[in-house]
């Protein structure tokens, strides 16, 4: 069944703060209504690839000036990689169906176990899981209520 169109405003208005879900939501649709008629599928993950290229080599610009002690003004990377970080990472969990606030919380409680089981308590990162877990269920639960 077909979701439920809501204009770019209405996303916006929807919560005073601009959640992962929201965001994912709010770049869908402008991509529906912008960009998928330029590219969709591969190309849009080609397009991708090659733009977050470009990002990187924003960061090296900037890391290369200050090892080098030169002036450099951090107001690219504020303004123009790290929203467009979000707008590539949007466009790559819609073309391999991936809801980003649970990728990002498995990830979290993934590094946890992984980096720093050493410096958390057993008890902390059961609390953790248990936190993820009811936050998860919660988005599976609006995303069922959503297609509907």
């Amino acid at each position: 069944m077909e979701r439920e169109k809501r204009s770019l405003k209405e996303i916006l208005e929807r919560n005073p703060n601009l959640t992962i879900a929201n965001l994912q939501e709010l770049q869908r649709t402008y991509d529906e209504r912008f960009v998928d008629s330029k590219f969709i599928g591969f190309d849009k993950i080609r397009h991708t690839y090659a733009h977050m290229g470009k990002l990187m080599g924003r960061l090296a610009d900037y890391i290369e000036a200050l090892e080098e002690g030169k002036d450099f003004s951090p107001e690219d990377i504020k303004n123009k990689v790290i929203p467009d970080l979000l707008v590539y990472s949007a466009w790559l969990a819609e073309e391999f169906g991936v809801n980003m606030e649970q990728a990002y919380l498995n990830r979290f409680a993934g590094n946890l176990r992984r980096l720093y089981s050493d410096k958390i308590s057993p008890q902390e990162l059961e609390e953790i899981d248990l936190e993820i877990e009811k936050k998860i269920d919660f988005l599976k639960i609006n995303q069922a209520v959503k297609k509907k």
